[in-house]
């Protein structure tokens, strides 16, 4: 009977060893690194858009204010703007009390079925933040509100919506 110790096989095994805690720290550091790109992405990016609850002023004459916003700030209470501009497309809105502006390229349509009371007419406010110096607001974030607008111009939000910025 021969009994051969192979050199190699105790190479073999230092190589199994290595190539075990290689695997370990592998799966281990996998999941934490695609944890800490998730983080970092969602930390980095900019706040929530707002949402606002209310809506009023008149779209053919004079100033309208958005107001009831969330999430909230305390130095971004109220905008207003220009109806006449927002009617036409657009327009700077000024954030109070900070004094911020965020600019707007809108579309004012109206809708294809009216939801809005009677004597009120349902149009689709839509387009995006063009800029300005808001940091309340960003650059190409959306910008969607169903708008009620009366006869002689008074705005508001339909019924249970938000004008989202």
């Amino acid at each position: 009977m021969y009994v051969v110790l192979d050199e190699s096989k105790r190479g073999w095994d230092h190589m199994k060893r290595l190539f075990l805690i290689a695997a370990t720290v592998a799966t281990v550091a996998l999941p934490v690194s695609f944890v800490a790109v998730g983080l970092s992405a969602t930390s980095a990016g900019a706040a929530s858009p707002p949402a606002c609850a209310k809506l009023s002023g008149n779209a053919f004459a004079g100033n309208f204010t958005i107001s009831k916003c969330k999430p909230a700030s305390k130095t971004n209470k109220t905008a207003t703007g220009s109806g006449t501009a927002l009617a036409g497309g657009g327009g700077t809105i000024t954030w109070s009390p900070s004094g911020g502006t965020t600019e707007l390229s809108v579309s004012f349509n109206p809708a294809a079925t009216n939801k809005c009371t009677k004597g009120n007419t349902e149009y689709i406010v839509s387009g995006t933040v063009s800029g300005g110096t808001s940091t309340y607001t960003a650059a190409g974030q959306t910008v969607l509100a169903d708008a009620c607008v009366s006869g002689s111009g008074k705005l508001s939000l339909l019924k249970h919506t938000k004008m989202d910025l």
